[in-house]
């Protein structure tokens, strides 16, 4: 089964947890992320997936056509930038949670509204905002 970001971000996924898995795994290694493999937790918006890249620790959840988060411990830029490519466009933010892991984040609206969330939380280390220039 061949899929790209079309089929799963940008509009609304199949909901059986094998399929979707498929299509989203597929994704990252048409992309030759072959060190991904990602398991469904949640088959409905918002959705989730778990599962590993190169031995880290990843999470993926995103409700379609609205926002994307991947998380990892420990940071995986590479991971972020392969994401970006497979969804064509940069990510629009980035920090670190309490527990250690960095977070990307893309938004298709919403972006300023969750900047200023996340910037009214100290729990929330480093934050930078991607989308803007410098």
């Amino acid at each position: 089964m061949s899929a790209t970001a079309a089929s799963w971000f940008y509009r609304m996924p199949e909901k059986e947890p094998y399929l979707l898995a498929e299509r989203v795994n597929g994704t990252f290694w048409e992309a030759r992320l072959g060190g991904v493999w990602l398991q469904v937790v949640k088959a409905d918006p918002p959705f989730r997936m778990e599962g590993t890249y190169n031995g880290a620790q990843i999470a993926l959840e995103w409700e379609p056509n609205k926002w994307l988060r991947v998380s990892s411990a420990p940071a995986s830029a590479g991971l972020a930038n392969a994401l970006a490519n497979i969804v064509r466009r940069r990510p629009s933010l980035r920090y670190q949670t309490p527990s250690g892991d960095t977070v990307w984040e893309w938004w298709l609206q919403g972006a300023d509204k969750r900047w200023q969330e996340l910037q009214g939380k100290p729990a929330y280390r480093s934050p930078v905002r991607l989308d803007r220039p410098s």
